[in-house]
């Protein structure tokens, strides 16, 4: 098993890189890849972000939110977390999470910590999740990846995800909610190590691939194409309805591609007509909808808060 060493901790450079490695730099012998992202959001391909993701809290702390191309849940990603990816070819790997987090169990086991598969997808240690995983296939092949909670910071963790609710009728998959733990509670070593570690225990003494100056720009080009647009992080959200009350106000929104196609935001039972309008047509997103915070604050909060 060959591995490409990560070479950025740009998280929007690195679904691209991932990406771009998996359809074409993978052939026949797999690869593992271990990487890192500062602090980020991680969206699975068929979810809704409002429903899943505190939208001002991460505009104020300047947390990127990316859509990745598997499915599963939203993830929070920090220098805390290690990344890993595993590509291969190998037939009966598709939903078989627990083949495909083997490697990783067996070589954490070895060090003594008693992480065990849990559910259809998930590591835990006595019932805490340390790792979630998820999968995309092109072609005839597979790409599995997954977090491994190390020292991530856990506060940000449940400051930028939701709690599950019933406030948005969307066909968006939602996160399933777990109590989450980290690796460095479990072991002496530090993250770099534990980085070496896995290495080594996963891709061996195997070959490491190299990635050309023409890769390197091919992955900034989907970085800037795909990964850096709001079409695809935020208007690749399904078709969805708002209903929400606060205070004096009340609001019903439709959002399709990312932005309002209908409003009603009623305000002491009396339809806000001109407020409902200066919604429609622009994106569902803080920094274009800032003006609520001084006409509708409840408004605002009711939609990113």
């Amino acid at each position: 098993m060959r591995t490409i060493h990560a070479i950025s901790q740009d998280p929007y450079f690195n679904l691209a890189w991932e990406e771009y490695i998996f359809k074409h730099i993978h052939k026949d012998e797999d690869i593992f890849l271990l990487w890192q992202n500062v602090p980020s959001i991680v969206l699975g391909r068929n979810q809704n972000v409002f429903e899943e993701v505190y939208l001002d809290y991460i505009v104020k702390n300047h947390i990127p939110l990316i859509r990745r191309n598997s499915g599963g849940g939203t993830v929070y990603h920090d220098l805390g977390n290690i990344n890993f990816s595993f590509m291969t070819s190998a037939k009966g790997t598709i939903n078989n999470y627990k083949l495909m987090t083997e490697k990783i169990t067996k070589a954490l086991n070895k060090l003594g910590i008693p992480v065990e598969f849990i559910e259809k997808s998930d590591l835990k240690i006595n019932g805490l999740k340390v790792s979630g995983n998820s999968q995309f296939v092109f072609k005839d092949k597979l790409l599995h990846h997954g977090t491994l909670l190390f020292n991530s910071n856990l506060d940000t963790l449940n400051s930028v995800i939701k709690p599950k609710h019933d406030a948005i009728d969307s066909i968006g998959v939602k996160s399933n909610r777990s109590l989450v733990t980290n690796l460095k509670d479990y072991t002496t070593l530090s993250i770099e190590e534990m980085k070496s570690y896995l290495l080594k225990e996963i891709s061996g003494e195997s070959e490491v691939l190299e990635l050309s100056s023409k890769d390197i720009k091919k992955i900034e080009m989907l970085k800037e194409e795909r990964y850096l647009s709001f079409n695809w992080n935020y208007g690749q959200s399904p078709k969805s309805t708002i209903i929400k009350s606060l205070g004096d106000y009340s609001i019903k929104l439709t959002v399709s591609f990312g932005h309002v196609e209908d409003c009603i935001i009623m305000h002491n039972d009396t339809v806000a007509l001109s407020l409902s309008s200066s919604l429609v047509g622009e994106r569902l997103f803080p920094t274009d909808l800032s003006f609520l915070k001084k006409k509708a604050p409840e408004v605002y909060q009711m939609l990113f808060e």
